[in-house]
């Protein structure tokens, strides 16, 4: 018979190979194993031991964190792929205007260069707005049509001003996903960086779930790390 340091080993190895076959998986497999797991729990709870218990809750919470993360990555190629076109043009553009007013205040004189300062900055904020801008909602054009004059009211210059100020207020902490310095170097937002917090569902959450399921990422390689240097020893005693 097992001993009960080998049977914790054996429950923690199992588990942790159980998240690393879903960890980057589709959404429908996820949702399949979260499905069994919760009717699992539901028909065996009066009769599994409570350490049994434990790891399938342990599980499922992993499980729906990856889920949730899943669906946000999609959502992201989703827009991503949309609107590539449409952001590529438009970084371009803001890169220009940046450039062209940087090169009229080498020109102009000192008591210009408080109010064009204040213009290069609005140009910064343009270039990091459009790269930073989150995937995982409908980009909103910086340079909208002349051809639809858009109102203070509309909801699109709502949101447009509230990213654009977010991004303004990351820009000055130093916290934005892509720095202004690397987007002058050709960076771009990764695959796997969703663009600026903006709350809510897509923002704040999509933060925390992507900084979670790193984590548990993580821990998943440290502790099978750990078993495996624990077996190492076991083999050796």
């Amino acid at each position: 018979m097992a001993n009960p340091k080998q049977q914790r080993k054996q429950r923690a190895l199992g588990s942790s190979l159980e998240m690393a076959q879903y960890l980057g998986a589709g959404t429908n497999k996820i949702k399949k194993r979260i499905r069994d797991i919760e009717r699992l729990l539901v028909k065996k709870k009066d009769t599994l031991p409570d350490t049994v218990i434990l790891e399938k809750e342990r599980t499922l919470e992993a499980l729906k964190l990856e889920l949730n993360s899943a669906e946000l990555n999609q959502k992201a190629k989703k827009f991503s792929t949309k609107y590539h076109m449409v952001r590529f043009f438009e970084r371009k553009k803001a890169l220009k205007k940046y450039n062209q007013c940087l090169r009229k205040i080498e020109l102009i004189q000192d008591d210009e260069r408080e109010a064009y300062n204040k213009r290069l900055l609005g140009r910064k904020i343009d270039v990091c707005y459009v790269v930073n801008f989150p995937k995982t909602q409908k980009y909103i054009s910086l340079y909208p049509s002349m051809d639809t004059p858009e109102s203070e009211d509309s909801k699109s210059y709502k949101k447009r001003k509230e990213i654009r100020d977010l991004i303004s207020k990351q820009l000055e902490e130093g916290k934005l996903p892509v720095s202004f310095e690397d987007i002058l170097k050709g960076k771009t937002l990764d695959k796997n960086t969703h663009g600026v917090d903006v709350g809510g569902n897509d923002g704040q959450q999509t933060t925390d779930n992507n900084e979670k399921n790193s984590k548990s990422r993580k821990e998943a390689k440290a502790q099978e790390k750990e078993e495996e240097e624990e077996e190492e020893d076991d083999f050796f005693e």
